[in-house]
């Protein structure tokens, strides 16, 4: 009998907002979305928390298409807290098919 469930990728909501901050050992991602809401977070295994923070960007902003399945456009700005930086997702695109 096949499987009626969806892979988990169909039932996570639209990405808005991207968390990214420097810890003494890695850097740690929160993706924020809506419609269901919810986070996932976690720590990037790649690049070292001693990178600059453009490459710990694109490697969050990599994670995050890879999670949801979709191209996403970003907006990224510095927090007034040290090492931390939020990206504003501007554009997703849609879902693939099942």
């Amino acid at each position: 009998m096949a499987s009626k469930r969806q892979p988990y990728w169909r039932t996570i909501g639209t990405p808005t907002t991207l968390v990214l901050y420097r810890t003494v050992d890695t850097w740690r991602y929160a993706i924020h979305f809506t419609e269901p809401s919810g986070v996932a977070d976690g720590a990037l295994n790649d690049p070292a928390s001693t990178s600059e923070p453009g490459i710990a960007q694109a490697a969050c902003h990599h994670k995050a298409e890879e999670l949801t399945h979709r191209r996403l456009e970003l907006v990224w700005r510095e927090s007034d807290q040290p090492d931390w930086w939020t990206g504003t997702v501007t554009s997703a695109g849609p879902r693939p098919p099942a």
